[in-house]
């Protein structure tokens, strides 16, 4: 275990990034919004080859058509250890009724607003980092 916030940091493959982004359904999600960065939660699943995010209306009306980057990590904030991945790919609103359908069997269960949307990122860019402890830095 890491004392004092003593970490190594290694790259994931993107075999290992993916397996770890599937094992978490909520993340977080960057994108231009006039002109300026901006992040919001949201759930994920992945579906395919494709990173499938449901959010309201504020959020993914923004994303249609542009690149964003999408984060999710499992970081113990008492050792800082653990592990982060970010995918970088272009966001497309899905508008079609059947897909919708079918991506929201694969969603987190949450309550549905009546504004959310799902959106589509096809992973162009896939990194992953771990932060392990001194001893593990070798494995």
């Amino acid at each position: 275990m890491a004392a004092h916030g003593v970490r190594e940091s290694r790259e994931l493959s993107v075999d290992t990034a993916l397996h770890l982004l599937g094992t978490i359904g909520f993340g977080r999600v960057a994108f231009s919004r006039y002109a300026l960065p901006a992040i919001r939660p949201v759930s994920h699943a992945l579906v395919e080859d494709h990173l499938v995010i449901y959010a309201d209306a504020a959020t993914t009306g923004s994303l249609d058509r542009q690149v964003v980057a999408y984060e999710v990590d499992a970081i113990d904030h008492r050792t800082s250890l653990g592990w982060c991945v970010i995918v970088t790919g272009i966001a497309d609103t899905v508008r079609d009724q059947h897909e919708i359908v079918h991506y929201q069997q694969f969603l987190p269960a949450r309550t549905v607003g009546s504004g959310d949307r799902v959106t589509r990122i096809l992973p162009d860019i896939v990194t992953g980092i771990e932060y392990v402890g001194p001893e593990e830095a070798d494995r």
